[in-house]
Order: C-alpha cells, then sequence, then structure tokens
C-alpha cells in the first residue's frame, strides 16, 4: 500500500528565499505517517487507546532540489520492511509538477503501555495482519 497526502507550503516554513527550511520536512513525514497509519487501519488514535507507541529511533532524509512558497507537495509513503517489532517506512515528497524533489526512510521501534519493546504479531496479531496486508514488496 501507498498512500499519498497533499501538504500546503506554508510561508512561515521558508527561509528568506522562498525555500522551505529542511526542519520542515521532518514534519511532513510526521503527517503522511499519520495519514499512512491512518489508512492501514491502524491509526495513532488507536495506538495510544491501547497504549502502544511507534517512537522513531532513525530517520534518515535526502534533498534533491528546492521546494518554495507558495505551492503544495505531495507525500507517498510505503513501508520498506517490517517485523513483528519494528517497522520502517520510505517517504516520497513530490512537487506540483510530480517531480521527486526529496525524500526520506524512518525506522521505528514498537512499544507498549511500559515503553518496552513490542511484538506486535504476538500481542496483537490483528495489527500485525494489518501491516502484512499493508505491505507491498517493491524493487526501487
Amino acid at each position: 500500500m501507498t498512500t499519498q497526502v497533499t501538504i500546503d507550503v506554508r510561508y512561515p516554513d521558508c527561509d528568506m528565499m522562498g525555500i522551505v527550511h529542511h526542519g520542515v520536512y521532518a514534519l511532513w513525514y510526521e503527517i503522511a505517517r499519520m495519514d499512512f497509519f491512518g489508512k492501514m487501519g491502524f491509526s495513532f488514535s488507536d495506538m495510544h487507546a491501547l497504549g502502544i507507541d511507534p517512537p522513531m529511533v532513525d530517520l534518515s532524509m535526502q534533498y534533491r532540489a528546492p521546494v518554495r512558497y507558495p505551492g503544495t507537495v505531495r507525500v507517498n509513503t510505503y513501508i520498506k520492511s517490517y517485523a513483528p517489532k519494528k517497522i520502517e517506512l520510505v517517504y516520497q515528497v513530490l512537487d506540483q509538477e510530480g517531480n521527486n524533489v526529496a525524500g526520506a526512510t524512518s525506522f521505528h521501534i514498537w512499544t507498549g503501555p511500559n515503553g518496552k519493546s513490542l511484538d506486535l504479531e504476538q500481542n496483537l496479531p490483528e495489527v500485525y495482519a494489518k501491516i502484512q496486508a499493508a505491505y507491498e514488496p517493491r524493487t526501487d
């Protein structure tokens, strides 16, 4: 499953040259991640109700071309890899013309109410099944 969310480029997110500041991209990836999990059928609200969290332990970002104000971007999100205790997501930022201008990979571990690592397959098999169903092997 690949999801796509459209985000408005806001003026306060830009530097004096009208280029989006590099730190804003992490916020875009958070918006895209929340959208992805919601469309997968396990929203952040669902996670929090169960005391489950996917804290990020790594974020690797690449910038290919500047994004400028005004405009919009589309962020595509998909699962790169997963296992019972972890998930890795990929983000692709496309400008208004459809050019791939930035990307990222985020790595998360699943934690339970006690803040310790959680095996989703063992503890929440219905949630793990949603992750399995959302995963599509890719070669890119």
